[in-house]
């Protein structure tokens, strides 16, 4: 042994003892990586941070970094590094490259790969004005800093391997260049300093000279004159008000808060809940690995959803986004909390103050300027009902014009599902659709919502598909470049901008909802909703659990929807510890039912993945009231209904798509025994089938949806013509009537969105005609559709129906 193994033998315990770490590899099944034939690329030269990488690589399985590596009669480090322990850019640390690829060459069989290793001995970015603190950032420390890192953040190690790639490939394109271990060698580093950013995030600056330097900007000059101009006051009182604006506003990110936060929040997820599934965060590690502005997405169902993706953003190896928050949770403690952890307020709405506006815009645009990420809920608020609100389109808004002021980095956005079994609020919600005014955040309601606290299962985040703003407005508005300021002075908006915005918010709210989870809770609120007397006996509700995943795992919804990989069994036995329904046992059996509060609680779960099963609803209930049917014929009615299923579900698949889809969801109810085939037409099963009854339940789960179209097309057909204000206002006063005669409880049944969504459509959609005078008139196609929605829903509710329209419009 060497006196250099030696040595390291003997030190490295002590350095093992004092670090701990978290490793996260990407990972690429494309390149292949034998143990035999693998070498690491690290920054530079540390003892330290080879014992850490070394514990590293043993825990995910990979060859010890400190052993060489053996290529025939030929022995190399296993270790490449690109600088010296300074910093200082070194080109004969290529030669290692160089040597490598030479052999691969003379060894047309030899594939090296290399893995990219970087280490964080915390992750603080450090600040644009020298502080004089210790900085944790990956600028090479020198040995007496390095000390300090091992004992104040060696409790706090990033490990990052990167995909590996493959010397072979880069042999075979480039073999002429006989300079190529020292290029390989700078990509290495420009790779190390892009991962930097991804993790550690930009240089900080204060929140005071942030605030500074905005209050210095032309923009913000000119906002200040215009205020004084308008308002009749000083220069110094509109100035003093638009510092005030930008305080209330801006984010003090600390983070130490932030590391803190990620002790506190581990302990809390692990109290709360039995796991978070997190799909797709590769993919956001790449993004911010390439050098893109990313922007996240979410979907809104609770408080926790800020809490619950800084965590796991963070958990990936990424610095937390900075997040636009209401200014009602602006309220002590919360507020000083929210904002070190990266928070930034923004007010309800400012509509008419015009200095809020552009001091607003000035900090976003700045956060984007500067490369920090960003999160922002564009349904506004916390969904009520467990579905996707329409968008709010003002910050998506806001995003577009900082791409007209020429940032320079590409802007992603990524959309993000957030799902759990259990959602805190869920009780105080239907009591605010009830008529319950929206209590107010206080510090008081943080005390009652901690004394709460208990396991709430699992938790669920899936990062969607990204849309890469630069590349939309290539695809949509070739033009738009024309519109850029390049970062001179506020943009004019352009007339382009809103329906381009409009369209792009439409797109991501399709994107989020193609992450959407399928857990055990919101599966039985599916299946127990649609039963008879909201009961299934154990048997049947693991039928049913079965049979959907089946079709989910078949016949896809979405490349990014998750659907587990368990049985029905295990998911019955999921949902009874999660108390959503009652259990009753007798001598026959179990069986789930549900009790009123318990219906209306699960509504709003069932409501997160309904989009997901909308289709092969209309399938089933089609196929029961035709009883024999061709798929095309089926998937001619679905295509009329889709326009109005996209823009109330959001579902992702066009008109285009239902032939194929409709084709696939029919084969996959045939081999599960829920329709029948004769080589030409599919049948329905017989009725005292388990076949018939589990396609019934299917099919119940679209019920309620059709009964609304049917509302508010039974009204333009007996009417004649309407107001849109009394079609809107009609429907959603014959729909609380139905519910109530018909025991339909669903929050968003009567839902006036809902409605204004559906005329918008059926309008679009040339249902509705509007004449000289204002009012909506049906068109001939009206009536037809109408009949043949009224064929699919029950009798009773076709009677009621028509009787209330008629009762209604007879008494105006």
């Amino acid at each position: 042994m060497s006196m250099k193994h030696l040595l390291f033998s003997i030190f490295k315990w002590p350095v093992r003892w004092l670090t701990q770490f978290e490793a996260i590899r990407d990972e690429d099944e494309a390149t292949p990586s034998a143990a035999d034939h693998l070498v690491y690329v690290m920054r530079s030269p540390s003892f330290t941070d080879l014992v850490v990488a070394q514990k590293a690589t043993r825990r995910l399985g990979l060859p010890d970094p400190t052993e060489p590596l053996q290529i025939g009669d030929k022995t190399f480090p296993r270790v490449l590094y690109i600088e010296d322990p300074r910093g200082r850019l070194k080109y004969d640390y290529g030669q290692p490259f160089q040597e490598l690829l030479e052999l691969h060459q003379q060894q047309p069989e030899c594939n090296v790969v290399m893995h990219p290793i970087a280490l964080f001995w915390g992750r603080n970015a450090g600040r644009e004005e020298p502080a004089g603190a210790l900085t944790a950032d990956i600028e090479v420390p020198n040995l007496w800093k390095r000390f300090m890192l091992l004992l104040f953040a060696g409790r706090n190690i990033m490990v990052r391997i990167s995909r590996p790639v493959s010397l072979r490939t880069m042999a075979d394109r480039h073999a002429s260049d006989t300079n190529l271990g020292a290029k390989l060698a700078r990509v290495a580093r420009t790779h190390f300093s892009r991962l930097r950013h991804a993790v550690a995030g930009p240089k900080l600056w204060s929140r005071d000279e942030m605030i500074r330097s905005l209050l210095r900007t032309p923009v913000m000059r000119q906002a200040i004159a215009d205020e004084v101009k308008s308002k009749k006051v000083s220069e110094a009182k509109a100035e003093q008000r638009a510092k005030t604006y930008l305080e209330e506003i801006a984010a003090d990110y600390r983070e130490g808060l932030v590391r803190f936060g990620d002790r506190v929040m581990t302990w809390l997820w692990n109290r709360l809940y039995n796991g978070i599934d997190v799909r797709h965060g590769e993919t956001v590690r790449k993004l911010a690995q390439d050098g893109h502005e990313i922007i996240y997405v979410p979907c809104h169902r609770s408080h926790m959803d800020y809490l619950l993706l800084s965590y796991v953003i963070y958990k990936e190896g990424l610095v937390p986004p900075h997040i636009a928050a209401g200014v009602n949770l602006n309220f002590w403690p919360a507020g000083p909390i929210f904002r070190r952890g990266g928070a930034f307020f923004i007010r309800r709405s400012f509509r008419g103050n015009k200095l809020y506006s552009i001091a607003f815009r000035e900090y976003l645009g700045r956060l984007f300027q500067k490369g920090y990420s960003v999160e922002y809920f564009m349904e506004g608020g916390r969904s009520r009902t467990g579905r996707l609100l329409a968008p709010k389109t003002g910050m998506l808004a806001m995003t577009f014009q900082g791409q007209l002021r020429g940032i320079s980095r590409p802007i992603s956005l990524v959309p993000v599902y957030i799902g759990y079994e259990h959602v805190m609020e869920v009780s105080t919600y239907h009591k605010e659709l009830r008529g319950n005014n929206k209590k107010k955040e206080s510090v008081f309601q943080v005390f009652g919502i901690l004394r709460k606290l208990r396991n709430f299962g699992h938790g669920y985040v899936t990062f969607g598909k990204p849309v890469r703003l630069d590349e939309y407005l290539d695809e949509h508005q070739p033009d738009w470049r024309d519109s850029s300021t390049r970062g001179l002075e506020e943009p004019a908006k352009p007339s382009w901008m809103t329906p381009r915005v409009n369209q792009l918010a439409d797109k991501l709210m399709r994107h989020i909802n193609d992450g959407a989870v399928v857990n055990s809770v919101n599966l039985s609120g599916l299946c127990l909703l649609c039963s008879e007397n909201r009961s299934l006996t154990k048997e049947e509700l693991i039928r049913q659990f079965d049979g959907y995943l089946q079709l989910l795992s078949e016949v896809p919804y979405s490349s990014f929807a998750v659907a587990p990989e368990v049985t029905g069994e295990e998911l019955w036995k999921q949902a009874t510890k999660m108390n959503k329904f009652e259990v009753h046992s007798d001598a026959v059996g179990d069986v789930a039912t549900l009790l009123p509060e318990q219906a209306i609680s699960l509504t709003y779960y069932r409501n997160n993945i309904l989009h997901l099963f909308a289709v092969p609803a209309l399938v089933a209930i089609y196929s029961l009231a035709h009883q024999r049917f061709q798929s095309s014929d089926a998937a001619t009615f679905i295509a009329r209904l889709i326009p109005m299923l996209r823009a109330e579900l959001y579902l992702s698949q066009d008109v285009e798509d239902v032939p194929v889809w409709t084709a696939a969801i029919c084969e996959q109810l045939h081999e599960q025994g829920w329709l029948q085939y004769d080589g030409e037409q599919y049948s329905v099963p017989a009725h005292d089938s388990s076949g018939y009854f589990q396609l019934r339940l299917l099919a119940n789960s679209i019920n309620e949806t059709l009964i609304r179209y049917g509302i508010v097309l039974e009204l333009l057909q007996q009417s004649g013509s309407l107001s849109r204000t009394d079609l809107e206002k009609h429907s959603e006063l014959l729909a609380e009537r139905l519910g109530s005669m018909h025991g339909i409880d669903a929050p968003e049944f009567f839902d006036k969105r809902i409605f204004s969504t559906l005329v918008n459509v059926l309008k679009q959609q040339g249902y509705i005609v509007v004449a000289e005078s204002g009012e909506y008139c049906s068109d001939q196609r009206v009536a037809l559709l109408s009949d043949e929605i009224d064929s699919l829903l029950p009798s009773s509710i076709v009677q009621t129906i028509r009787q209330s329209v008629q009762k209604l419009l007879g008494s105006h």
